[in-house]
């Protein structure tokens, strides 16, 4: 099986033009496997029901912002393994260190790139696949 076959991935964000530009790049990648929701409440209860290796999430959202989706996946032992990307306008050193703290795999700042998001999807889906 490719990495395309075997990864489920999770795209988060309350904009449904940046979820369906994102889901279409990873199509467009070959990922097989992409679903979508609108916020990190809805995240919550997608990731308890299918088994994720990905999730891409935006920062600023509502009822729960990508942040506290971050922290709740790594409290979280069946959860803690996905791998989770930050999306955010959020460039700031402190936010960065923030996610970074919270156990945060990557981080892509917008706008977006279509390299970046390919680099960093590879990248984190690659990395977690390999045994350290």
């Amino acid at each position: 099986m490719s990495l395309h076959d075997e990864s489920n991935i999770l795209v988060v964000d309350d904009v449904n033009s940046m979820r369906t530009q994102i889901k279409a790049l990873l199509i467009g990648f070959g990922f097989r496997n992409v679903d979508t929701v609108a916020n990190g409440e809805e995240a919550k209860a997608a990731l308890t029901s299918k088994a994720y290796h990905l999730v891409l999430a935006d920062w600023h959202m509502e009822p729960t912002n990508g942040m506290e989706l971050l922290k709740f996946v790594r409290a979280e032992p069946s959860l803690k393994p996905i791998a989770f990307l930050m999306i955010t306008a959020e460039s700031t050193k402190e936010r960065v260190i923030e996610a970074i703290k919270s156990g945060v795999d990557d981080y892509l700042v917008k706008p977006l790139t279509r390299a970046q998001i390919e680099t960093k999807v590879y990248t984190i889906l690659l990395k977690k696949r390999t045994p350290a």
